[in-house]
């Protein structure tokens, strides 16, 4: 048989059974296989190539080994296949080398280099690795003190290279309800809708044409943002477990460019809020080609890249909490829904004794959730331990963010301001901090709260509240009122 870097990992296993033995005792990551679905679906689908990029292996080693065990066990005789060229020279470079180059490129841009100088570099050096191996790769760079920001200028390039040729990553077919399902159809509808925006857009010739279609872009682009949900969902179920998979750069990059989308969608709101028609086509345009583009980004690189890094059990917490957020037009339902969510862990029967009373786990629970504010607790380790299902919430929140670093939880702009609050509650510097903003019509309050016991600092209370409703309050209101 004739094999190379492309033979899929599916192909092989059904030819020869005995080498899913053989792939586990070359990395535990393999043992994924040993599930009959995940067989079915990842394996069918993934190459020689990409599996050794999963499995941390040198895709030639692995290659040969393969061949060896087939011989070994077969008798079969095994034709090696490659290509040659500028790609098997890429294919020979040792994973630190290829790091080590792509930090080279990424310096080259910072340095002040077009994209367009670097594209065939790029291209040759990342072609034939998978999303999985350039979110990795991402990673080390800001290890090393690489800003985000750079970065994401590649963003273009990633996205000509995993749809470039026929190699672009594939995923196979999911059943409803699986996080990525959904997100893929959600996808599809905002670029339905993008594509709509564009056609009116093609219609606007003066400002005649634009006073025309002026309602139509007002209604395109309000119901378009409701892409902003998908976003929040990204970054409050997928990004929590890519970082617990080492993947910490690609959310970080990825969330800069929601930040992005979100600022365009204020814009393109308020330039339709004018007469003027050059500023309004140019801002809905700008959000459009935005929009596709990251619909473009996350089918070819990040789902590809998720796919191939996460277990069976990162998936059903990311449906547990997938409802906590929310949607953009599609909801699973209770499609794929994992039993026994509802389950608190640590639970027990009996009374908790507090400074003034007792009560039960289940009351406090409930007191929590009745409190007029939206409240999340950071341990002393600076990881959030607990936010409260209150309805209510301002911010989005799911249970991915449990466990996760404070830090993490937010847009990277404004990092900096959440790790100086911390550092001066810890110190004892500063007990409180707060901040108030005008979101969406609302006023909210936002404090910061240290708490400590005994002088012994315990974490962080973030405690949110709508308050537009108690500053239009005025005179009194003394008697009982039901209306």
């Amino acid at each position: 048989m004739e094999l190379s870097l492309k033979t899929k990992i599916g192909d092989l296993l059904d030819a020869y059974p005995f080498l899913l033995e053989y792939l586990v005792k070359q990395s535990p990551k393999f043992s994924k296989l040993e599930n009959p679905l995940l067989r079915k679906t990842v394996a069918a689908v993934a190459s020689v190539s990409k599996a050794a990029a999963l499995g941390g292996l040198e895709p030639d080693d692995l290659l040969a080994g393969i061949a060896v065990e087939i011989f070994k066990k077969s008798n079969d005789s095994v034709t090696l296949v490659n290509s040659g060229g500028k790609e098997e020279h890429a294919r020979g470079m040792s994973r630190e080398e290829r790091i080590e180059a792509f930090k080279g490129i990424v310096m080259r841009l910072h340095g002040g280099e077009s994209l367009d100088s670097l594209r065939q570099d790029f291209h040759e050096l990342l072609k034939d690795v998978s999303p999985a191996e350039v979110g990795a790769m991402e990673q080390r760079l800001v290890a090393e003190g690489i800003p985000e920001s750079e970065i994401k200028k590649l963003c273009n390039l990633h996205v000509e290279l995993f749809t470039a040729g026929s190699d672009a990553p594939e995923l196979p077919p999911l059943p409803d309800g699986h996080p990525i399902r959904t997100f893929q159809a959600e996808n599809a509808l905002a670029e339905e809708k993008a594509s709509n925006l564009s056609t009116i857009l093609g219609g606007v010739r003066d400002a005649l044409g634009y006073s025309g279609a002026r309602g139509a872009l007002k209604n395109g682009v309000a119901d378009l943002a409701a892409i902003i949900r998908h976003y929040e969902r990204k970054e409050n179920q997928l990004f929590p477990i890519m970082e617990a998979h080492g993947l910490t750069a690609p959310p970080q990059v990825m969330w800069e460019i929601h930040d992005d989308i979100r600022a365009m969608f204020k814009k393109a709101q308020s330039c339709l809020e004018s007469a003027e028609h050059a500023p309004a086509v140019e801002a809905v345009s700008e959000l459009v080609l935005a929009v596709r583009d990251m619909v473009f980004k996350e089918e070819r690189i990040l789902l590809p890249m998720v796919f191939e890094s996460f277990s069976e059990e990162d998936w059903r917490k990311v449906r547990r909490g997938e409802a906590e957020i929310g949607f953009a037009w599609v909801d699973p339902g209770d499609a794929w829904l994992p039993a026994g969510e509802a389950t608190v862990e640590g639970r027990a029967a009996g009374l908790i004794p507090l400074d003034c009373g007792q009560l039960e786990p289940e009351a406090i629970n409930a007191l929590l959730k009745h409190l007029p504010v939206d409240m999340t607790f950071v341990g002393p380790d600076d990881r959030v331990k607990y936010f409260s299902q209150t309805d209510e919430r301002i911010f989005p929140r799911s249970e991915g963010i449990i466990g996760r670093e404070v830090s993490k939880c937010h847009p990277p702009k404004s990092v900096h301001m959440v790790e100086e609050i911390l550092v001066k509650f810890k110190s004892g510097e500063r007990d409180t901090a707060e901040f108030w903003i005008e979101l969406g019509g609302r006023f909210i309050h936002i404090r910061y709260f240290a708490v400590r016991h005994d002088g012994r600092y315990l974490g962080c209370l973030e405690v949110s509240q709508d308050v537009t409703a108690i500053r239009a309050l005025e005179g009194q209101q003394r008697l009982l009122d039901w209306k």
